[in-house]
């Protein structure tokens, strides 16, 4: 059984260095070279760990491959699972006042400096930053956890080191999968579910430039309406990626009625006013999951879906004044309180 008190301490696995926070309630494990990104956020009563694992990258690759980048494949050559931020331009690869950005932006792959700035028996706290190199923006997190807690305690700080002030699309990328998420139920205080319209037929499974009520949008092959607050059942082959917004609360929680426990995460709805959310059983038949994969994902973000001059045209992005910083707080953990949103 691992320790009650909070501890920070380091691993090495597959050749990687990671971070690990532990109180013996909750494990999580973290790349600090590789975009700060969680790993793993276990429960260690019941055995079961929320991070999805994508099959086809288990251990998680350490660089690209030598190889063309397109189609998204920057991304793809290490997409493994992982819960990573989406800076500076939100999911679609684009030219950042001339730099060059690939898919979901530079920071999910910077390496980040760590500070451990607490280890006591009531809490650890540690302190990750990242600066950009094709940017002008440097990410500071710093993580608590507290004894006897479940919950993780975010707070970050977005810097605008140029002489302008500067757009940014900024998303939270967790992917959710394991036991917990058989027969789920996504929990959120949303009125309004919406998708992206790529204006070309992308093979998808549900009405693209669609808006309604969530949480059920058209199905394209025969015009029914599903229900994407359901996780879809294992190998079932579907697979959606939609939009939440209209929040009254930014509170969403993966619920498993049969095991009496969620996943829940608490944001800022003002700062982070959308959440994406990707659901996947299989429903992507070729590349890059060629019908593996059971996940879902809820991710706060600043922007809806959108190549980046579209959103900085419709004027929904968010913008770093000159010199200045954005912050925000975050929180993640289990509950067993779907409907109860932790106060920030």
């Amino acid at each position: 059984m691992s320790s009650p008190v909070p501890r920070l301490h380091r691993v090495q696995r597959d050749g990687a260095n990671l971070l690990v926070l532990e109180n013996g309630r909750v494990r999580i494990t973290i790349w600090p070279d590789f975009g700060a990104a969680v790993l793993g956020f276990e429960h260690l009563e019941q055995n079961l760990d929320i991070m999805w694992k994508n099959p086809l990258l288990q251990p998680p690759r350490l660089a690209l491959l030598a190889q063309p980048i397109e189609r998204n494949s920057d991304l793809y050559d290490v997409l493994d699972g992982s819960w990573f931020v989406s800076l500076p331009a939100g999911f679609f690869p684009t030219s950042y006042y001339g730099a060059p950005i690939g898919a979901h932006g530079e920071f999910r792959a910077l390496p980040f400096a760590v500070e451990v700035l607490e280890e006591s028996r009531e809490r650890v706290r540690v302190k990750v930053t990242g600066r950009s190199v094709r940017t002008p923006f440097v990410l500071e997190r710093v993580w608590e956890l507290a004894a006897g807690s479940e919950v993780l305690v975010w707070e970050e700080t977005l810097t605008n080191r140029s002489n302008r002030n500067r757009p940014c699309a900024w998303l939270h990328h967790p992917a959710f999968g394991g036991d917990l998420i058989d027969g789920a139920e996504l929990r959120v205080p949303a009125r309004t579910i919406a998708t992206y319209d790529f204006k070309r037929d992308v093979g998808s499974q549900i009405k693209q430039g669609y808006r309604g009520a969530w949480p059920h949008i058209p199905v394209t092959a025969d015009g029914s309406m599903r229900d994407c607050s359901r996780v879809p059942p294992k190998d079932s082959g579907l697979d959606h990626s939609v939009q939440l917004t209209d929040f009254s609360v930014g509170w969403g929680c993966l619920w498993n009625q049969a095991r009496r426990l969620g996943f829940a995460l608490r944001w800022d709805e003002k700062r982070f006013p959308w959440a994406w959310s990707w659901a996947n059983a299989g429903g992507i038949t070729d590349y890059p999951l060629w019908g593996h994969g059971h996940l879902i994902t809820l991710q706060p973000g600043t922007s809806p879906v959108g190549r980046f001059d579209e959103l900085l045209e419709s004027g929904q992005v968010a913008w770093v004044p000159a010199g200045g910083a954005l912050h925000t707080r975050l929180l993640s953990g289990f509950t067993a309180a779907p409907d109860e949103p932790w106060l920030l």
